[in-house]
């Protein structure tokens, strides 16, 4: 698309505060490293506004790599980039640091003044509560410029682990092994490759792509999950510290503060377990994209419409399946029951909502919470949302053939069997007839000015027809040429700024598509 308008340009357009302020912060580091002999706008001695284009323009005057890297990481943070979704969440690192010193004062006092002990405790205590893993399983085959990019990522979140594919070629020429390695920012160098030395590797039966490519690369990853829950999450989202401040409420969702000793299988021990598991814990999305024309916006109303409202009225009532992220997972209770996705072609191409089915069908609980929240961008293109619906209505169409749905329409009641039908095929259904009926109120709208009441034919075929009952059955006023009601027309009905008022609609409706149009077809020319 030769728009003639760079990603950075549409960025500083969408946010011009604080682009001002990145290029003030620029300047004063600038300054500050000698690098910049001008002096801050507005003062006299100071050179010209001219010399200050480059940083408006690009964000640095100088090309040295430390200023072209802020600009970087100021439009990947207002765009959706993985870099966005990896500092988003390792602001749980930040937030589990924070917590645990302001709960435990003593553990300041303890340590005294000296800060360098006590941020290594600190950091003992995020790296036994957090874990965050990358499945990126083309690292291996990554080019010299995305391995520097990885690289970048490494060495800012050293405790940033990625989780990848690694072929080995074999010595008869066979198919070669897949391994499935596990590399951070503290792995060694290989001196040789000049690529990280990977702190787990272990060998597959074989190419654990099998489906999609998204729930097999949660599958090969899932293996290094260390902990009791889990978060799934997409490459486009982002995180916020206020959030991640909420991670003990979150967890304590599962209501496992105070588990029985007793065994659930012993006869003595049953009546301590007679509420079911909570296995997922469901949240809603933030969606950072909707300042981003009125796409963005639709977008922001669904998630509003689907992702809030609807999961929370289905979670009340005991529906709500598992739809993506940023839900939390009961990864002792999901992985010994089915796992967190499936993978296969052809029947899982939505592979988050049979992790919900197989709890659903398992005896787990699924919840949704209110307080807690990440962000998520959104597809922002006609073909891209168009593309979406398709894999939405497709996936919806592949669960209809799988034998969790002929499990839970075969078995539930009939109130859960209706919840669970009008949440999901039903909820398609549901469009499919919405859709028909405003068509058919269009259609329908037009034929009362296109009766006559001379025609038999038509005035017959209007009968049937939504409108058109209103102008043949209905003594419609008649009104001369002045506006004024004509006499002998007793219990006659005033319908014409009905008539009216659908004439306008049906012109306003063309003249809205064609405007909206207009910008596609000179841009084609």
């Amino acid at each position: 698309m030769n728009t003639r308008v760079t990603l950075l340009e549409y960025l500083k357009q969408l946010h011009p505060l604080e682009w001002e302020n990145f290029v003030r912060d620029t300047k004063i580091l600038a300054q500050e490293s000698d690098l910049y002999d001008g002096a801050f706008p507005g003062d006299e001695k100071g050179s010209s506004k001219l010399d200050d284009l480059p940083f408006y323009c690009i964000g640095f005057k100088s090309a040295a790599p430390e200023f072209t890297l802020r600009t970087r990481i100021w439009a990947s943070l207002r765009f959706q980039t993985l870099y966005r979704t990896v500092s988003g969440m390792m602001n749980y690192a930040k937030a589990i640091k924070l917590l645990y010193r302001v709960e435990n004062p003593e553990v300041v006092q303890m340590f005294g003044g000296n800060t360098d002990k006590l941020e290594r405790e600190l950091e003992r205590m995020a790296r036994r509560k957090f874990k965050f893993v990358v499945s990126m399983q083309r690292y291996s085959k990554f080019n010299k410029e995305e391995h520097e990019n990885a690289e970048f990522l490494l060495r800012a979140y050293p405790e940033l682990q990625i989780a990848y594919l690694e072929e080995e070629p074999r010595k008869d020429g066979g198919e070669p092994r897949l391994y499935s390695a596990l590399i951070d920012g503290h792995s060694e160098f290989n001196t040789q490759t000049g690529r990280r030395k990977p702190k787990f590797r272990i060998e597959l039966p074989g190419n654990p792509i099998l489906g999609d490519g998204k729930s097999d690369n949660q599958n090969h990853a899932i293996i290094f999950y260390r902990g009791e829950y889990l978060q799934l999450i997409d490459a486009n989202q982002d995180n916020y510290l206020e959030e991640c401040l909420k991670i003990r409420n979150i967890l304590a969702e599962f209501e496992e503060y105070s588990v029985s000793s007793q065994s659930p299988y012993a006869q003595w021990g049953q009546k301590e377990f007679t509420a079911p598991p909570v296995a997922i814990v469901g949240a809603r999305e933030y969606i950072f994209s909707e300042n981003i024309g009125i796409l963005g916006d639709i977008a922001a109303g669904k998630e509003q419409t689907f992702g809030t409202l609807t999961a929370r009225s289905l979670a009340w009532i005991g529906g709500k399946l598992h739809y993506g992220h940023p839900d939390f997972l009961n990864a002792t209770f999901m992985n010994t029951r089915g796992g967190v996705s499936k993978a296969q072609k052809g029947l899982h191409l939505n592979e988050d909502i049979y992790a919900g089915m197989n709890a659903f069908g398992r005896g787990g609980r699924i919840k949704h919470t209110e307080y807690y929240q990440c962000g998520k961008g959104r597809d922002l293109g006609f073909g891209t949302i168009l593309n979406f619906q398709t894999k939405i209505g497709t996936g919806m169409g592949e669960q209809m053939l799988s034998r969790e749905y002929y499990y839970m329409g075969t078995q539930l009641p009939i109130d859960r069997f209706l919840t669970f039908y009008y949440g999901h095929p039903g909820f398609h259904i549901n469009n499919m007839l919405i859709i028909m009926s405003v068509q058919l109120f269009i259609v329908t709208s037009m034929f009362p000015s296109l009766t006559p009441s001379t025609s038999n034919e038509l005035t017959l075929f209007s009968l049937v027809v939504f409108l058109g009952t209103l102008n043949s059955q209905l003594t419609i006023c008649q009104f001369s040429s002045t506006g004024q009601p004509l006499n002998g027309q007793e219990g006659c009905y005033n319908l014409h700024p009905v008539f009216n008022w659908i004439h306008h609609c049906i012109i306003s409706i063309f003249l809205v598509f064609m405007i909206a149009f207009l910008p596609l077809f000179l841009q084609g020319k």
